[in-house]
Formats: structure tokens, sequence, C-alpha cells
């Protein structure tokens, strides 16, 4: 009696409601399986659902997860593949998604968490060991995958065993919706399957507080204007584009995941962020960035670097495009008194986001809005 209160007591306490779980095998010829640059058909003498090229997607329509486990059997046709699930489907645009890799096998990126924000592909923003994984991903094999999520977690499990490849902090937080199958490049999908627990978590953590003050945290950004080349000098001064700010705290990591945002199109293609740095006479202080795809920096209106992060096809890390913590240094001559940093952030595919950090605080104070 006494360990069943403790265990309504934590869940009273920690936001979770205790339910009956339920599993559900997915009827890939039901009405309510949605399919969208796929087919079904039978392959290797399972119903499945197939990827024949470019992008696909299939999901089952109506479906509510939120907590659970999903599992599903892959399989790769060819080398190079990035086939996955996806889960909590609010809408098309806005999705949970963890792809693998068969022709980057044994490599630091195998398994990807890729959460789509708004329609737009975010791997370049998070990336390293938090998101990524080495695994063995085969070709023309199928594999089995079962991924466990619970509130803003997810662990990736492959061929049954015990031991998880990849845990991430979920990016959409404890949003529901419905569950499928994802690939760019052929791939097969077989024996979906959903153990679903009923809402479990309903109460969101407050936000963490900024630990390092010295990254900047708080910012005013734009609307989304185009000027992916940056040919056109000085936005800023440009009323229609300056025309609405809006103030926008970072992630916990300090990153700026601006597709979370912002729609991502050709002709909206580019954002201004802007802060206020006071300092106590005129010295100089270390900026450090990380960006994607492309920043230029502004200083009391005087352009002081331009970098370019774009991805590039290529076996190479740091050719990739990622957005990585102190990936890039200029110098700041700051004035007494207060200084405007503009940072311009344009962006082709991939991921839209950037990350700063002063060297320190000595003798200044970011002033966020």
């Amino acid at each position: 009696m006494k360990k069943t209160k403790l265990i309504l007591l934590f869940a009273l306490f920690s936001g979770i409601c205790l339910a009956q779980k339920k599993t559900s095998c997915i009827n890939f010829t039901s009405k309510d399986w949605k399919t969208f640059g796929s087919e079904i058909t039978e392959f290797d003498s399972i119903l499945t659902t197939y990827i024949p090229k470019g992008t696909g997607i299939g999901y089952l329509d109506g479906f509510d997860f939120q907590n659970g486990t999903i599992e599903c059997d892959l399989y790769s046709p060819s080398n190079k593949a990035y086939l996955g699930l996806v889960f909590r489907i609010t809408s098309l645009t806005n999705f949970e998604n963890i792809y693998f890799q068969p022709h980057t096998s044994g490599k630091w990126d195998a398994v990807q968490y890729d959460p789509i924000f708004n329609g737009s592909a975010t791997w370049q923003l998070y990336n390293g060991t938090a998101y990524q994984a080495v695994a063995n991903i085969p070709v023309r094999e199928w594999f089995h995958v079962k991924i466990q999520v619970i509130g803003d977690s997810a662990k990736v499990y492959l061929n049954n065993h015990p031991k998880q490849v990849l845990s991430v902090k979920l990016k959409h937080d404890y949003s529901s919706g419905s569950i499928g199958v994802f690939s760019y490049h052929p791939a097969y999908f077989a024996n979906l399957k959903v153990t679903k627990s009923d809402t479990v978590l309903s109460l969101k953590p407050e936000p963490t507080p900024p630990s390092n003050k010295a990254y900047i945290s708080g910012w005013l950004i734009s609307e989304p204007y185009n000027n992916y080349d940056f040919n056109l000098e000085k936005p800023f001064l440009n009323d229609s584009i300056v025309s609405k700010w809006h103030k926008i705290n970072t992630e916990e990591n300090y990153l700026m995941n601006l597709n979370r945002h912002f729609t991502f199109s050709k002709s909206k293609n580019t954002v201004l962020a802007k802060v206020i740095i006071n300092s106590k006479k005129p010295q100089k202080k270390k900026l450090y960035v990380g960006y994607s795809d492309k920043i230029k920096i502004y200083l009391n209106n005087n352009s002081l670097f331009t970098g370019d992060n774009s991805f590039h096809e290529s076996d190479k890390f740091e050719d990739r495009g990622y957005v990585l913590d102190k990936h890039q240094m200029t110098e700041l001559p700051l004035q007494a008194g207060k200084n405007e940093l503009i940072l311009e952030i344009s962006e082709k595919k991939f991921g839209w986001g950037f990350i700063a950090q002063l060297e320190n605080l000595k003798g200044i104070e970011i002033i966020h809005p």
C-alpha cells in the first residue's frame, strides 16, 4: 500500500498520469493510412509502405500519439538513403524525425535526430553526440527499429539490442500527433506497430535561466526577407525590413533556431538579429559565433565580417555546415556607451540558426530585449 502511494505521489508531482498501454499494429491498407510520395506494395513477401524516389512520407491520419513505443522494420535497397520514423506529427510541416543512413554506417551520423520545423529540416542545428550516433545500418537487409518516447525525450534501439544507440531531448516539447515513416531516396517499411500510453506528461518544466551570461540569449529578430547573397547592403536601414521586430530567446544551449519561428522560402531566406552592448569605455571584445548558412556581422552600422558555412557534399565533418559553438571569431571595437550589434543570417537548406558568445562581460553589459 505504501509503495502504491509513493508511485502516485511521484506521478502527481512530476506531471505524470499513470495509464494503461495498448499496442496497435498499423494496417497500411487502412483508409486512414495516408501516403505522399509513397505507395503500398508487397516486397519480400511482406506488405510494405514503399518510397520509390525523392522524399516521401506515410502516416496514420487521426492517430494521437504522445508517449509510448514505436517499432518498425526498415529496408534500404540503395546504398544511399535517409529512412526513418516520424512521430508527434501536428502537421505535415511540424514533427519529430529520427532517421538512419546506410551510406554513413559506422560513422558519427549513421543515426540522426532531425526535427522538422515549419517544413524545414534542422540537422545542421542539432548535431553532435546529443543528436547523432554511430551505428551499423545495413543495405539490402531488413533491420528493426524501436523508439521509446516519453515527455521530452526519445531513446532509439536497433535490432532488439537492449542498449540504446541514441537518447535525445526532443525539440517539439510535449506535443502529440500522428506517427508514420519517412525517407529521402528509396526505402521499404513493414510491421509498424505502436504501444501507446495515453497522455503521460502534462506539466512542462520551467525554463532554465542562462548559466553562462556571456552567451547572448535574447535577441530582436526581424521578419524574413530576400538577401541570401547579401547583395543588399545595410538592410537594417530599410524601413520595410525593420518595420517589425520579434523578441525571441534562444534555446537552453543558447542556440537560436530560426526555423522554429519562421517559414523559410526562396524569397524569405534572411533575417536580422539585433542586441545592444553597453560598454563602460572604448575597448575590443571577441565575439564567437556559429551559424548556418551565411552570416554578416555589423557593429554600429559598420560591416565587420562576412562568412559562409553552407553544406557541401563531402565526407568531412567540417564541410557539413553544422552550427558549432565558437566556430568563428571576430573582434568588436566597442565605443563607450551603447553599441548596436546586428547579425544578418541567411539560409538555403538543412537548418537556419546561430549561436553567439562574447569572450567575457568585463566592463560591458548585454542589454537583452
